[in-house]
This record gives C-alpha cells, structure tokens and sequence, in this order.
C-alpha cells in the first residue's frame, strides 16, 4: 500500500458473527476479522451476538479494532431459538425479514458514509442472498453453497423420516436452484461469486450463466501442537473422533458399524460429541453391534472443550455424505488429525492423500467396508499415521485464515481495479 493510497471500505452483510463459537458463526468472525487486517468492514449482524462479539473485538489487535465497526438487527427470541433448525420454514420466514432489514440498516449506512464495496458474507445457503446486490455498489457474494443433493443410493440407510426429508429436499432443492428468481439476480448483479464447493460452483456457472471461483467458507486457526511421544501404534489404541450432530445426512450409524468391523482387527477407542435426536438410536445401535465398551458419549460441547476431545484423538472419522467443507474437519486438520470421509462435497475438496484417506461415495455398504479399511490401515501402520499427521498439520497451514483473506481482498482488487480503469489505488 502506498503512502496516498487508504484501505478499501466494504460493507458486509454476515447474519452469523461471533468468536467461540464454531459452525457458520464461527466462520463469520473469522472472515471479518481476517479481513480487517487488509480493509476497513461495516459489519451488519445479528443483535444476539453482540456480547459475545464485545468480549472478542476487545481481544483483537488495535488495527482490526479500528478497522472493524459492528451493526446489529434483532432477528427476535422466537426465531432465535430456530437457528440450528434451519430446514424450519419458520426460521427462513424470519431470516428473510432479517436480510431486509439489514438492506434498509445498509440504505442508512450508505447515506453517512461512502464504501467501496459490498459483500453478502453469510449464512452461506444459496436460497437467501440477502439484498444489498440492490445498492449501488459492486457486490460480492460468498462463499455461497447448499447445492449438493443427497445421494440417493444413501436413503435407504436414513430410516424412513430421513429418507422421507431427503427425497424432499433434493425435489425442492433441485426445483429452487434452477427456477429460484433472487438467487439468480444477486449472481448475475454481483462483480464475483465465491463457491463454497467445486460442486456449488459447477451449480453456480450452470444456473446462473455467471463465472465463479470456489473459495471455500472456512479455513484453519492456530493451534498448539500437541507432541508425538506415544505416537506409535502398532500395539496402541487408536482413538478416533466422530464429532457432528446426530441427523441423518451425517451418517453416525455407517460410522458405528464401520468401526465394528474395524475393531475386529485393530483396537480401536471411539470418541462421539455432539447432539440430536438421533444419539438414542446411535447408542442402541452400538450396544446391538458389541461396541458400547469401546464407544465415549461426551455429548454437546463448548467448542474449547469439544477441541480438547478432537485433540487427544489420533484420527477423525468424517461419515457425513452432504455437507460444506465443515467445520470439525478443519478443527481435525489444525490439531493435526488425520481425516477419513468421503470424496465428496466441501470435505472431498479440502483433503487429499496428504493429510487423510478419502473413499469413493457408491452406497452405505461399499462406504461401511472402505471407512473400516481406513480405519485398520491407520491402526495397523503407526508410520503412515505419522505422515498423515504431519500432512494435516501441513494442510491446514495451505488453509490458514490469513491465506484466505488475502485471496478475498486480491478479488476485492480486481474489481476495484476494473472500476477505476485500470487504477488500482485505492487497494492494498
């Protein structure tokens, strides 16, 4: 940045914004921070997380302290309450009121003040692209997603109300994402869309008719290494982390039987956090299976604690078949956890041979006998595990935050470059 040149100011749009958290507000303030280093953000948010965001700015260094200035719209208690229910159609009635409220909170915002830019952060579901693509501004949009089906190979494996939503879902999702109307006028309004997933981006250029690059919604935090001592594990016990909520689309029960099956060869101690409904029949699965004694429920976690749990494990096993990229498998990678999943959606994309062991998406069977195998190769090679740690650590310094936000701030570039003719002045 030159001495006359100042930093870009942009107006973001991130519903989900706090630090502790993990998921989507996780996300959120990751990007808002990072970018502060590079920008100077008006954040529109939701009320709710104001206390929280309070405790953390206070925590952030005095550049992304001046640079960020935070603006909230109350979502109200009732909706609220909805926010991890997101299939709720009474959530996305309120949450469309809360985009455009904050369209008007960003009509008041533009008359005060001048910004360069404007960016729909987050939530990253394609079917609510907010409305600030209406204000005189070039507009960024992303990291978008929410365009994966579920296979259908995988239904049958649901149980009937699992089965039941997911033919459901891939209908309407098939039906919004080609006929939606807003989705397709914010991306073709936008000056660049982000996709969260090669397979949201090849849904993006087909729908939309507009070019997009995939820079996936998270990337990896600093974490302190814990040391290899004990790491071998060829007579050892191999810890494996299953973290996530118990819905169908995560697939706990394929894990539970791929872990059975493993445990026949190799020793194997599974650790479990998080919640749902679907735990009850989890857990009766696993004692019906002869698994109980090698199974730890933690239950929900703080995201500190559930860290700790990720941590003292010695490989994650990521069953879900429809996701982003994840936020656990990113937790995974900068604790240095070597990752078994599926290569497929956002997951498939962020790990490679490197730093875990991906197999094929063909059906529940093929998936249970190939995540078993995975399992026995990590507890039957102390060496390859050790490699793959390394890789991971390795991985998630190519995905750290940093590297993230400058390649959002060198799109930021671009289209303040082609704005101003070729100038590229008001840019760092």
């Amino acid at each position: 940045m030159t001495a006359t040149s100042r930093l870009p100011r942009v107006l973001v749009s991130a519903f989900a914004c706090a630090p502790t958290w993990g998921s989507e507000v996780g996300m959120g303030w990751n990007w808002v921070t990072h970018l502060a280093k590079h920008c100077t953000l008006d954040v529109i948010t939701e009320k709710g997380f104001s206390e929280d965001i309070d405790r953390g700015v206070s925590k952030l260094s005095a550049e992304q302290q001046d640079n960020l200035s935070f603006h909230y719209v109350d979502i109200g208690p009732r909706a609220r309450a909805q926010l991890w229910h997101q299939g709720d159609w009474r959530f996305y009635r309120h949450y469309r009121q809360w985009q455009q409220d904050a369209y008007r909170l960003a009509i008041r915002l533009l008359a005060e003040q001048s910004f360069d830019l404007c960016h729909q952060l987050n939530m990253i579901g394609y079917r609510e692209p907010g409305f600030l693509w209406k204000l005189p501004l070039p507009f960024i949009w992303g990291p978008v997603g929410g365009y994966t089906q579920m296979p259908w190979a995988f239904l049958p494996a649901m149980g009937w109300r699992g089965a039941a939503y997911h033919i459901c879902r891939n209908s309407l999702n098939g039906l919004q994402a080609k006929y939606y109307r807003r989705p397709k006028l914010a991306a073709r309004r936008a000056s660049a869309v982000f996709a969260a997933t090669p397979v949201d981006r090849e849904a993006i250029e087909r729908f939309y008719g507009v070019p997009c690059k995939v820079i996936g919604e998270l990337g990896c935090s600093p974490y302190p290494r814990a040391t290899d001592e004990g790491f071998r594990r060829f007579e050892a016990t191999l810890r494996v982390a299953w973290v996530g909520r118990a819905v169908p689309g995560k697939c706990l029960p394929l894990a539970l039987t791929a872990v059975q099956q493993a445990s026949k060869l190799v020793k194997l101690e599974l650790h479990v956090v998080g919640d749902g409904a679907g735990f009850v029949q989890a857990r009766q699965l696993a004692d019906k299976i002869g698994i109980t004694t090698i199974c730890n429920w933690h239950g929900a976690l703080p995201h500190d604690e559930a860290l700790k749990v990720i941590d003292g494990c010695d490989c994650m096993l990521f069953s879900s078949v429809q996701d982003a990229t994840s936020t656990v498998v990113m937790e995974a990678l900068m604790t240095g956890l070597p990752v078994i999943c599926h290569d497929a959606c956002g997951f498939g994309a962020v790990i490679d041979e490197t730093c875990g062991i991906k197999v094929p998406l063909v059906s529940p069977s093929f998936s249970k006998q190939a995540l078993a195998g995975a399992l026995i190769q990590l507890g039957t090679d102390s060496s390859r595990l050790t490699r793959l740690r390394q890789g991971a650590i390795a991985r998630a310094n190519e995905l750290a935050w940093d590297k993230k936000a400058q390649m959002v701030v060198g799109v930021y570039s671009d289209v303040l470059t082609r704005m101003h003719g070729g100038s590229a002045s008001q840019v760092a």
